[in-house]
C-alpha cells in the first residue's frame, strides 16, 4: 500500500477559507509524513457550475417531487450568476492553486479503478461546506462513495446548516453511516449526526488552524497598505448598524478602513477607505498588518486568532438560517465567547489574552492531529 493520501474538497472557489483550508489540510497530511493529492472528477465543472449529468438529472428529479424548492433553487442559480468576480483576482487564486496544489483528475471509471488500487492508502473529505444538508444533490463524491469503506475519513465537513431537511435524511444517513472514521466541524454538525445516525462525530479544529501563523507567512505576498488599519472583510453587506459601529471606532482610534467583499456606504472620510483586491497570499498580508480584524466571516475569524489580532466577529446577515454555530464552536472552545456580536455593536479596543487562548488552540490541535493520525494509520 502506497502512502499517497487523496483529499477530496474543492480548489476552485475564490474565496479565501475555502481554499486554504484545503491547503492547510494538504499540508498537514504531509507533517505526519504522507504525501497528498487533490482528487477531482475529470470534467465535471463548466463556469464554476456542476454539469455532471447524474447530477443534473437527480436534481431535477428532487425539484419535480419538491415544487416549494423550485423558487430558491432559480433565486441561488440567479445569484451566483450575478456575481461578477475581477479578473485580477480570479487570477490571484488560479496562480495561488497552481503554485501550491498537486491535483488529479480522472473520469469516473478511472476513479473507482484508482480508490481500489494501491495508489492511495486513505481518502479524506472536508473540511468546510461540503456536507450541506439542504442541497438538492448530495454529491457521491464529497462522501466517498467511489472508495472502499475502510479508505474513507472525514476531516471536519461542515453540515452548513442547523437542520437535516426531510428530502435528504434518508440519503444523509446512509452516506455518514458509511465512513468509519467520522468527524466534523462544528457543535451543531455533532448534534444533527447524533440525532441522525447515532454516531459520535468528532468535533475537530479546522484544518487552518492546525497551521501556525509561522507556516502561513510563508505563503504571504507583500502588498503596500496603510500604516495603521481596521480590516473589514464581510462576506454579506452588514447592517446600517455595524457600520455606524465601525465609523463609530475607526474615528475614535484614528485609523484608516481597509475593505474586502461587501461593505459600502460608510460614513468616513473616503481617503481613509481603501478597497483591496486579493487573492490567498495576498489576504494573509493584509490580516498580518492589521490593528484588528472585523469580519463576518469565518475562516476571516479565525485567521485573526492564528495571527493574535484584536478581533470581532460579526453575525452574518443570512434570513434563513442561523450559521452561528461555525463560530461559536471554535469561540465557546477558546473562551472568546464575547467576541461574537450579534447585536449592539460597539467594537472596542478591549485585548485578549492570547497566552490562554493559544494553550487552548494547542490542546484543541493536539486532539485533531492525533484523530487524522490515527484514521491514517488504523
Amino acid at each position: 500500500m502506497g502512502n499517497k493520501v487523496g483529499i477530496v474538497n474543492r480548489t476552485n472557489l475564490k474565496n479565501f477559507g475555502s481554499v486554504l483550508q484545503v491547503y492547510a489540510l494538504c499540508a498537514v497530511v504531509r507533517k505526519l509524513g504522507y504525501t497528498s493529492e487533490v482528487v477531482w472528477q475529470k470534467g465535471n465543472m463548466s463556469k464554476n457550475f456542476d454539469i455532471r449529468p447524474n447530477k443534473i438529472i437527480k436534481t431535477a428529479l428532487k425539484l419535480f417531487m419538491h415544487p416549494s424548492l423550485l423558487w430558491s433553487t432559480i433565486k441561488t442559480i440567479k445569484e451566483v450568476k450575478s456575481q461578477v468576480i475581477d479578473e485580477r483576482k480570479v487570477k490571484m487564486f488560479d496562480d495561488f492553486v497552481s503554485d501550491h496544489f498537486d491535483q488529479a483528475f480522472y473520469n469516473p471509471d478511472e476513479l473507482v479503478e484508482i480508490a481500489t488500487s494501491d495508489k492511495y492508502c486513505k481518502f479524506i473529505c472536508g473540511s468546510d461546506q461540503v456536507w450541506c444538508t439542504t442541497t438538492l444533490y448530495p454529491d457521491p463524491m464529497m462522501y466517498l462513495r467511489f472508495v472502499p469503506k475502510e479508505k474513507r475519513i472525514s476531516y471536519a465537513p461542515s453540515l452548513g446548516r442547523n437542520y437535516i431537511p426531510n428530502y435528504n435524511r434518508k440519503i444523509l444517513k446512509k452516506y455518514i453511516t458509511d465512513i468509519p472514521c467520522l468527524s466534523v466541524r462544528e457543535d451543531e454538525g455533532h448534534r444533527l449526526i447524533k440525532e441522525l445516525t447515532g454516531r459520535e462525530a468528532l468535533v475537530v479544529a479546522d484544518p487552518t488552524l492546525l497551521l501556525k501563523s509561522t507556516d502561513w507567512n510563508m505563503l504571504k505576498i507583500e502588498i503596500e497598505t496603510p500604516k495603521n488599519y481596521v480590516l473589514c472583510y464581510f462576506l454579506d453587506a452588514p447592517s446600517d448598524n455595524v457600520k455606524k459601529a465601525i465609523c463609530k471606532y475607526v474615528r475614535e482610534s484614528n485609523q484608516d478602513i481597509v475593505i474586502l467583499g461587501k461593505l459600502e456606504y460608510l460614513e468616513y472620510s473616503k481617503a481613509r477607505i481603501h478597497n483591496f483586491i486579493a487573492g490567498p497570499g495576498e489576504f494573509l498580508s493584509l490580516i498580518d498588518k492589521a490593528n484588528m480584524v472585523i469580519t463576518d466571516s469565518y475562516h476571516g475569524m479565525l485567521f485573526a486568532i492564528n495571527y493574535h489580532k484584536k478581533f470581532w466577529s460579526v453575525e452574518r446577515a443570512y434570513s434563513q438560517f442561523d450559521q452561528s454555530s461555525r463560530q461559536l464552536t471554535v469561540l465557546s472552545r477558546l473562551g472568546l465567547e464575547e467576541r461574537y456580536v450579534k447585536a449592539d455593536f460597539n467594537f472596542t479596543d478591549s485585548d485578549i489574552d492570547y497566552v490562554s487562548v493559544q494553550a487552548k488552540i494547542d490542546e484543541f490541535v493536539l486532539l485533531s492531529k492525533n484523530y487524522l493520525k490515527k484514521s491514517i494509520e488504523q
